[in-house]
């Protein structure tokens, strides 16, 4: 098994729970205030991750089958973008 870092960027003004997943089990977690960055132990080359606000549990963005090693949530026009 392949060992990837992923950093999350936090650019929205939610605190935000990313998950990462490979298949349905999870594999690593962090919580980020606006502004922050963490990283993430992914144990692989491409994983499914979910971003979710930090207070009610509520999922706000997804990226699936993801190769990334930094991925930036931010917010335009009301919808929720991952880079």
């Amino acid at each position: 098994m392949t060992i990837t870092e992923l950093t999350f960027h936090n650019t929205i003004k939610l605190r935000v729970q990313a998950q990462i997943f490979l298949g349905r089990t999870l594999v690593s977690t962090c919580l980020a205030n606006p502004g922050e960055v963490c990283t993430l132990p992914a144990e692989a080359s491409q994983y499914d991750i979910f971003f979710k606000n930090g207070a009610t549990g509520r999922e706000i963005a997804r990226k699936l089958n993801n190769e990334a090693k930094t991925l930036t949530l931010s917010q335009l026009n009301g919808r929720y973008i991952v880079t």
